[in-house]
């Protein structure tokens, strides 16, 4: 097929990079609770390490999910983007999850929505 053309992909909207976002880390409000469990039992029970070890894989999924989610493009924000950047707003998510990795998560959510991180 070297006569056809190449099709660029669809015009994605703010809307949508959200939703993709929102969909990627639907999961971190789950993993946050059971990480605060297993760090709220007095014993670790058998099993612990592998449930953790679950909850990291998990977050590490989605890191990948949001690093293939293309910019948003230019526009006024959404309701949508709004709940897509309060993702890790979660209060106990500082105390339970490596902060490394939740930068990480925000720069790739404020890289897609165009916002530039500060520290």
């Amino acid at each position: 097929m070297p006569n056809e053309p190449v099709s660029s992909p669809p015009h994605r909207t703010r809307k949508q990079s959200a939703e993709e976002i929102n969909r990627a880390m639907a999961r971190f409000p789950v993993v946050v609770r059971i990480l605060g469990e297993l760090g709220s039992a007095s014993i670790p029970f058998p099993g612990d390490d592998d449930i953790r070890h679950g909850c990291e894989r998990a977050l590490t999924t989605m890191l990948s999910e949001l690093a293939r989610i293309g910019s948003a493009p230019a526009g006024k924000p959404t309701k949508t983007e709004e709940t897509a950047q309060n993702w890790l707003h979660i209060p106990e998510a500082g105390k339970l999850i490596d902060a490394d990795k939740l930068q990480r998560t925000q720069q790739l959510i404020d890289c897609i929505l165009n916002h530039p991180y500060e520290e």
